[in-house]
């Protein structure tokens, strides 16, 4: 397994608060994306998404490398649930979403929406988009929509506050339910409770890959290279900075929509 390409930026531009991490080690790759926190909570004077991140970072660094997928997601749950009160309520948990690749088992391990990519796979297997995020992007574009209409706004001129995402906080607030539960809406990430196995994506790779992509959500599509993939997100950007396919846009003073993470290896 050999580091080809490794790329991590932060929305702000300012690396102490990114909440996105690569790990690397002997027997495994990661990508981890911390959730951008709304409850306000710090934690020794960090933000909820970077401690989340923290933990499983560390967590990562320290598997055998034969372990499973489900023991390894224990491992990681049981690393941010003591460093968290045990009282939280789940809406308020901070959390992280981690995809692990495992060099012994030949195995992609997928918790929550960061996604891989090799030649060859559908994005729609590899970059999954959970329901609940849909539904919120979907009700923020309408708000949006409306604002733009009545001439409130305008399509290429951010502003500090986005009513399409304030309008949606009613549901991205409290989604933090939906968690780690199996039904419609249900999804899976680290937040110091057990993840139903249910969620845990095993993936087997293929005899004939020999190249695999991790990368969070802060890319809306992965490419087969790092510049590829760039380039993409910056096209993107300058022709809808309101990310209307999203939960969030680019707010003032920012460089992106989210922090990013990019890791390229050879297996």
């Amino acid at each position: 397994m050999e580091i080809v390409e490794q790329f991590v930026a932060g929305k702000t531009g300012d690396p102490e608060v990114c909440e996105d991490a690569i790990v690397v080690t002997a027997g495994h790759a990661a990508v981890i994306d911390g959730a951008t926190d709304l409850s306000g909570r710090r934690y020794e004077g960090r933000a909820g998404g970077w401690w989340a991140m923290a933990a499983c970072r560390d967590a990562i660094r320290q598997l055998p490398s034969g372990i499973d997928a489900y023991t390894a997601v224990e491992a990681l749950t049981s690393e941010l649930a003591a460093r968290l009160p045990p009282e939280l309520p789940a809406i308020e948990r901070p959390c992280a979403s981690v995809t692990l690749y495992s060099r012994a088992r030949r195995e992609v391990w997928q918790i929550g929406d960061v996604g891989f990519a090799y030649a060859g796979l559908p994005p729609a297997i590899g970059q999954p988009r959970k329901l609940v995020d849909q539904i919120a992007a979907s009700f923020r574009a309408a708000v949006l929509a409306t604002e733009f209409a009545a001439g409130n706004l305008s399509p290429d001129r951010v502003v500090a506050d986005d009513p399409g995402r304030l309008a949606a906080r009613a549901l991205i607030g409290r989604q933090g339910v939906l968690r780690n539960t199996t039904g419609p809406y249900g999804y899976a990430a680290i937040d110091g409770r057990p993840v139903p196995p249910s969620l845990v994506v095993v993936h087997p790779l293929p005899a004939a890959v020999g190249g695999l992509v991790i990368a969070s959500d802060g890319y809306p599509s992965i490419g087969e290279t790092l510049a590829a993939t760039e380039s993409e997100l910056a096209a993107s950007l300058r022709t809808d900075p309101w990310c209307l396919a999203g939960t969030k846009g680019v707010g003032p003073g920012q460089l992106s929509f989210d922090d990013r993470a990019y890791l390229r290896i050879r297996l």
